[in-house]
């Protein structure tokens, strides 16, 4: 009986992962490589070195919400869904903002959230509902090449709702300034959660940090299921043969090939392979700062579970918001997101948890931080513009047959979010499948995947 084929994921972020499941429970021969020593890739843990212990973390402060139900769904059958606490949506700011979504069916749930919201004017208020039903209207498409900025004008949001609402929602989503965002992005942001079934936009806080969800199960449930996994193995070179694909040294030819990969790291192995890397230069990388406030437990202020924060960029305040991740250890920590960090590279750290620390002080009183730790993903997500081209997982299928690609850079219409990464992998994994003509996966395997 022929050994079934031979299938090669190079990277272990949520979209390699994702893949490599769904490739490993469909039967194939699955080898993993990734480049680090451990999986996750953008939306991993660390551990922190702090005044009060090693502090088990993520790399920064990551938001799962209930629109994403591939994420959501997957965690569920490694085991994790436990795990993961839902609160409902609940948009709560330094301003005096509170805008709570009321247990009832959309769109209800959130129209008379905000008859009841504290913090916005009765202007406000009608100006926020009249854009939700333009949108909806246009079936959440908006004007060719447009910005969120334009798009808020266009649908004449008063300025104080801007800065109040949309800039912090349009930043932690996109990871982009307003002026400069994709408004067709945005509005599959607003289409899939305010838009969406009351649930959609729940917070769903994970209990544990991010590497106990899925890159440890994952990895856990892939050997268990036969598959190969290579940590610490940076893929340099690949070769097409007539019996599929070669990665660096190996001598097993494999089936199929996925570049699970972000767009930058992509472009580095597929570069000697003379194909058109256009639409992978066309994204740029835009970091995330993510400073960690560590208090003595038992010592902290009293903490929201989440706020949106005052940014003053003229007073170097740039967080965003703000997660209380309870005790961890010895020490109580909240995460102080700064998104769309380029504009902050040539602050030194010191000045970034300054502002932190005046921007808590301001928001939860004393005592202030024991430390404040910084953490910046350089390359945490792609800058979301309009006009960015997203090349389907089968974007090399004339070029380099059997070469797939996954991330969320190639999910059409979102932004880079764990959902969007999680979907890109099981899309390309179902290309992978029909191309090999193997059966679909067994349901079984799926009910069957907590590893531990």
């Amino acid at each position: 009986m022929r050994p079934p084929p031979a299938v090669a994921v190079v990277g272990a972020g949520w979209a390699g992962l994702s893949a490599a499941l769904a490739l490993a429970e469909a039967g194939l021969r699955v080898t993993v490589f990734e480049s680090a020593p451990q999986a996750g890739g953008r939306a991993r843990s660390i551990t922190l070195a702090t005044p009060l212990g090693p502090i088990a973390i993520d790399n920064g402060q990551h938001l799962i919400v209930g629109a994403y139900r591939e994420t959501l769904d997957l965690l569920a059958r490694l085991g994790a869904g436990p795990l993961l606490q839902r609160h409902r949506l609940h948009l709560v700011s330094t301003r005096g903002l509170s805008l709570r979504a009321a247990p009832l069916p959309a769109p209800l749930h959130l129209a008379w959230g905000l008859l009841r919201a504290d913090g916005l004017a009765w202007g406000e208020r009608a100006a926020m509902l009249r854009m939700m039903r333009a949108l909806r209207r246009a079936r959440w498409e908006v004007l060719a090449d447009e910005t969120v900025a334009a798009l808020l004008a266009r649908l004449r949001q008063p300025a104080s709702l801007v800065e109040t609402l949309w800039a912090p929602l349009c930043v932690g989503a996109l990871n982009t300034l307003p002026a400069q965002a994709c408004a067709r992005s945005f509005a599959a942001v607003l289409r899939d959660t305010l838009g969406a079934a009351r649930g959609a936009s729940d917070f769903v806080a994970p209990d544990v940090p991010l590497g106990a969800l899925l890159p440890d199960r994952g990895l856990a449930r892939l050997r268990a299921l036969g598959a190969t996994i290579r940590l610490r193995s940076t893929v340099r070179k690949l070769r097409p043969s007539s019996s599929g694909w070669r990665v660096d040294a190996d001598e097993s030819p494999f089936a199929a090939l996925l570049l699970a990969l972000p767009p930058w790291s992509a472009a580095a192995p597929l570069e000697r392979l003379g194909v058109d890397l256009a639409a992978l230069r066309a994204f740029v990388p835009e970091p995330i700062a993510t400073a960690w406030a560590l208090w003595p437990a038992g010592e902290a202020p009293p903490l929201a579970r989440w706020l949106m924060l005052d940014e003053d960029p003229t007073r170097r305040r740039f967080g965003q918001w703000v997660f209380d991740r309870g005790v961890i250890g010895a020490a109580r920590v909240a995460g102080v997101v700064v998104s769309a960090a380029s504009r902050i590279e040539d602050n030194p750290v010191e000045v970034l948890a300054e502002g932190v620390a005046a921007q808590l002080r301001d928001a939860f009183g004393a005592p202030a931080p024991s430390a404040i730790r910084v953490v910046t993903e350089r390359r945490a997500t792609f800058r979301c513009t309009p006009g960015l081209p997203r090349p389907a997982c089968d974007h090399y299928a004339r070029e380099a047959p059997g070469l797939w690609l996954a991330g969320d850079w190639t999910w059409p219409d979102y932004p880079a979010t764990i959902e969007a990464a999680v979907r890109s992998g099981q899309r390309a994994a179902a290309g992978i499948i029909a191309s090999l003509g193997v059966a679909p996966a067994d349901q079984g395997l799926h009910a069957a995947a907590d590893p531990t």
